[in-house]
């Protein structure tokens, strides 16, 4: 399927591959400064030992090569456990970047299978809700931040939220633009609620087949 999105101030197309290539680009020149940075902060501290920086450096970089590699597109056509790619995806984000700042990332799943392509699209809209849950709605702080995915009869729905306080509406970057276009690729919709007690994204699309037994719920990494 060949996808263009529209830019509203411009009225310009992008192609979706586009966008995926400058999110990517963007984040991996972010983790390349997180690194950069622990390394210049052990430089400049004259009783740190440089083997602890190194080795705290190189733990950081792997973490984040895991959760890239979690993200590539899927080599084999056919169907893919959902819940089982969703949670390998979210334990590789939690040691990347969430535990260390004191983030507490969860899941709850059904079993559902779907095929490859659609597994991975919703694999990238996860990783991209978990992301902006951690950069708007938590702001940065330690918190919460559930995702949970339901087959729903004839739809498969995705809610990622946060319980941050993220009240008010935010103009919509990068990364909203992305789940949107992404959300319609698997020819679903994507919406976000904010208030008080923090923001809600859910995804809702159709699903391949009906989902299957249910799987243990709320399992922490």
């Amino acid at each position: 399927m060949s996808l263009h999105l529209s830019n509203s101030s411009t009225g310009s197309a992008q192609p979706l591959a586009l966008h995926l290539v400058e999110e990517i680009s963007h984040r991996v020149i972010n983790e390349y400064a997180e690194a950069v940075a622990i390394l210049s902060l052990a430089a400049s501290c004259r009783h740190a030992p440089a083997g602890s920086a190194l080795s705290q450096a190189a733990d950081r970089l792997r973490a984040h090569a895991d959760s890239h590699r979690a993200l590539l597109a899927p080599l084999a056509d056919g169907p893919v456990e959902l819940s089982c790619y969703i949670g390998r995806l979210c334990a590789s984000l939690s040691r990347a970047s969430l535990e260390e700042r004191g983030i507490h990332l969860s899941l709850s799943t059904d079993e559902i299978w779907v095929d490859s392509a659609r597994c991975w699209r919703v694999g990238l809209i996860v990783a991209e809700l978990i992301r902006n849950a951690v950069r708007h709605g938590l702001q940065g702080r330690p918190g919460a931040i559930g995702v949970d995915v339901r087959s729903k009869g004839a739809r498969i729905r995705c809610i990622v939220s946060d319980d941050g306080g993220a009240t008010t509406n935010p103009p919509a970057g990068r990364g909203r633009r992305l789940v949107r276009a992404l959300a319609m690729e698997l020819h679903g919709s994507a919406n976000w609620w904010f208030t008080r007690f923090g923001t809600i994204a859910e995804l809702d699309f159709p699903a391949d087949q009906p989902g299957r037994l249910p799987r243990r719920a709320s399992d922490p990494f």
